[in-house]
């Protein structure tokens, strides 16, 4: 599913009377794998993760439900009220730079979660080159659905590329210095590990919650990303391999 389906009224819930059972945030920046392994929770019942402080997925559901512009608080009641799964599980996911804009999500979800998940990418640049090409391109997904675009962004500077680079490892930086403050688990995984050996980590996340073998599913593993169209997939080759040189020149 695209990430924009997530937000459907058809994954909405009855409102609940009790808080979940359980919490789970994964804390991640963009291109690290995050929506593979919100699909895959997802599809094991291990919660409704998204990235539910995303603008256009924040706007959508304060609609829906009635909660006012603003208003994170309500906004979170409604979210662990309308989306937490049937056996207790409330799972969401975080750029960093949403917790500067939404504190109280920090003080809520990130402070009281039962698991906490920080998803990294060891290979930085490829990273960088894959954030690049989807903000110039508006290929977010696996699939063509269009998505935001940033205006002045090409395939072809290598300069920008190093640029993201060094926003990713401040970002993944905030959120180790973040982690180290908190008193709830923390795993920490790569997207390289992760995609190689997608149901070790599902069984890991429900061993940690304490999960009965009844209470979730393990689903099969997402097979590769799909392949881009071929212009814009020799754009994104040529451009790493340009990222890759300066990287090294920069001693990186």
């Amino acid at each position: 599913m695209h990430h924009d389906e997530i937000d459907r009224e058809a994954w909405d819930r009855p409102p609940r009377e009790t808080p979940p059972a359980r919490r789970v945030v994964i804390c991640s920046t963009p291109r690290s794998g995050s929506y593979l392994l919100c699909r895959q929770m997802i599809h094991a019942g291990l919660g409704v993760p998204t990235e539910y402080f995303r603008a256009r997925t924040l706007a959508r559901l304060s609609a829906r439900w009635g909660v006012r512009r603003g208003d994170d608080s309500a906004y979170l009641d409604a979210l662990e009220a309308r989306r937490t799964s049937a056996n207790g599980v409330f799972a969401a996911k975080f750029q960093w730079f949403q917790l500067v804009h939404h504190r109280i999500a920090r003080d809520r979800l990130i402070d009281r979660a039962d698991l906490l998940i920080h998803l990294t990418r060891r290979d930085v640049v490829a990273q960088a080159v894959s954030w690049q090409v989807s903000l110039a391109t508006g290929f977010w997904s696996f699939d063509a659905t269009p998505g935001r675009r940033a205006p002045d962004m090409t395939l072809d500077d290598s300069d920008e590329t190093q640029r993201l680079a060094s926003l990713l490892v401040d970002q993944d930086r905030g959120w180790e210095t973040l982690l180290a403050k908190t008193r709830g688990p923390v795993l920490r995984v790569t997207y390289e590990a992760y995609k190689g050996d997608q149901e070790a980590l599902l069984r890991q996340i429900a061993g940690e919650l304490g999960l009965p073998a009844e209470a979730w599913t393990l689903p099969p593993p997402e097979p590769g990303t799909s392949r881009l169209p071929d212009d814009i997939e020799v754009a994104r080759e040529r451009l790493l391999v340009r990222a890759r040189a300066a990287h090294a020149a920069a001693g990186r």
